[in-house]
């Protein structure tokens, strides 16, 4: 099987390479491991290309400025703990781990063949209804699963969306849980979240009333709320809350309902399907869905009866 390796320093100061990069070509990383190109690089890290026993890999690796910051190494720790709870064919599987010569722990991914939700967005604009409902149908069902392993995502959206071919249709493949929680410490802690923007955890464009809160005691209907608001803005082409500013934006959240698709597009859309945006995307926790589960089955059911719909008239 074809794997992603992650890295990231177990101690920052273990790392004294030149241009402020842990792997080199030809590095071999626990002898499993042989790195060959590097790929990209992004503020915090860099991507390289590999080969494993089995296959070509990619390996990213933190640089080490960034693993000075213990917020950054904190949530690569997250995320290794929280994968590894996570038995999902719609989460990006933590395969193996362990330690490069310097005392770097790295983490080994499957391999995704394909590109990101994000990266479709930006080409295509949106998506129709009949190519997005498979798609969010798998991400409900993945979140589900980190749900019943008593973990919270927290950051989602289109850029954490993975679309891979299949054999019959594109699957969808939810990726970065680097800013998750584990389900029994949010309830429980009451210190803030780890800062990803202005206080609050995950990509604030997407994220939950409650989290643009900074609330720390956040729950399974965050994840919802932020499913909601992938797919809204995938159907729509636009965000269900748009400013000018961070603060516009966090106001609309707090203080306005949720637009409804026609008011986003000015289309008639079918009534199952805004039931399923006025409820996912509900100001109050406590108006969604109480889980990933219920709102996986009301879409579900919007998918259903459109086809059903489609079907009937093309029999007429």
């Amino acid at each position: 099987m074809a794997v992603v390796i992650q890295v990231w320093p177990y101690r920052a100061f273990l790392c004294h390479r030149r241009h402020d990069v842990l792997l080199s070509p030809g590095e071999q990383l626990d002898a499993r491991y042989r790195v060959t190109e590097l790929l990209g690089r992004g503020g915090m890290g860099e991507v390289w290309a590999g080969e494993g026993s089995d296959g070509p890999v990619a390996i990213k690796v933190l640089l080490e400025r960034a693993a000075r910051r213990k917020d950054i190494q904190r949530r690569f720790e997250r995320e290794a703990e929280a994968v590894s709870r996570i038995r999902s064919p719609f989460v990006c599987a933590l395969l193996d781990q362990g330690f490069t010569s310097d005392g770097a722990l790295f983490l080994v991914f499957e391999l995704l063949q394909g590109e990101s939700l994000a990266d479709r967005l930006r080409r295509e604009l949106f998506l129709s209804f009949d190519e997005l409902a498979p798609l969010m149908l798998d991400v409900l069902r993945g979140i589900q699963d980190a749900h019943l392993a008593n973990v919270l995502h927290r950051d989602l959206k289109p850029g954490n969306i993975f679309l891979q071919p299949g054999d019959d249709r594109e699957r969808a493949v939810i990726l970065d849980f680097g800013v998750s929680k584990v389900i029994q410490d949010v309830r429980a802690s009451e210190e803030p979240s780890i800062t990803a923007y202005d206080g609050t955890v995950g990509s604030f464009a997407y994220m939950a009333p409650e989290q643009v809160r900074g609330a720390a005691r956040v729950d399974e209907r965050a994840d919802v709320y932020g499913v909601a608001s992938v797919a809204f803005r995938s159907l729509t082409g636009r965000l269900p809350f748009e400013g000018m500013s961070a603060r516009m934006v966090a106001s609309l959240k707090l203080e306005r309902p949720p637009p409804s698709l026609e008011q986003a597009t000015g289309l008639r859309w079918p009534r199952l399907l805004e039931q399923f945006f006025a409820v996912g995307l509900s100001r109050n926790p406590d108006d969604r869905f109480s889980s990933a589960e219920n709102a996986a089955k009301h879409w579900a059911d919007a998918w259903d009866l459109t086809c059903r719909v489609r079907a009937s008239k093309n029999l007429e």
